[in-house]
């Protein structure tokens, strides 16, 4: 296990080097974001289909920095929610409960302006270049953010793997890295794993 200092070092540098990608993350995020406020009701497959992408976004960024611990755990939790999204419904996302839609808001909201990792003297880059599909935690807090929001996606399979990894990297951001601003992780995924015991409708 590399130093603190060198992981933190290697996430600062995907969050500036590759901000370019992080852009496109977030024009992709806001555009969906849109479309499902528009009314656009995917299927719960097709939703879980498509969150298996930024997570496969971290895992090769992971690599291509050297960093082959969050490369092999990003890229075993990307061909695990593939796997559990075919085998998620054909029917349309439905919304939670109130509580957890407005945890599941305020997780996504979190994840696009994660103040964190990047240079800049402005609050505003952090609207549009936070590290959202580059490194860990922000890109887990949105996804957890929208199985919060859509009911798990109605697979119990989908949801308690967010919640092993939501929990496993919120701990280890906010102890390890001293990070504590993945406590919100913590708080996110344990809430996530209360949504796990209960119906989907009540």
């Amino acid at each position: 296990m590399p130093k603190t200092e060198e992981i933190i070092n290697g996430l600062k540098t995907i969050a500036n080097d590759y901000s370019t990608f992080a852009i496109i993350w977030h024009a992709l995020f806001y555009f969906l974001l849109a479309a499902l406020v528009f009314k656009w009701e995917p299927s719960n497959k097709l939703l879980g289909i498509l969150i298996c992408l930024p997570l496969l976004s971290v895992a090769v960024l992971a690599w291509i920095t050297g960093n082959p611990f969050n490369g092999v755990l990003f890229s075993v939790m990307t061909i695990m929610i593939f796997i559990f999204a075919l085998r998620a419904s054909n029917e349309p996302i439905t919304l939670s409960q109130v509580p957890f839609m407005i945890i599941g808001i305020l997780m996504i909201v979190f994840g696009l302006i994660y103040p964190h990792f990047i240079n800049t003297n402005s609050f505003l880059k952090y609207l549009y270049a936070s590290p959202v599909g580059l490194v860990p935690c922000p890109t887990l807090s949105i996804l957890v953010g929208f199985l919060l929001l859509y009911n798990g996606l109605g697979s119990q399979s989908l949801t308690l793997t967010f919640v092993v990894f939501g929990l496993f990297y919120g701990l280890f951001g906010a102890f390890k890295l001293s990070v504590y601003l993945d406590i919100f992780l913590i708080l996110g995924s344990i809430s996530l794993l209360v949504k796990y015991f209960i119906p989907l409708k009540v």
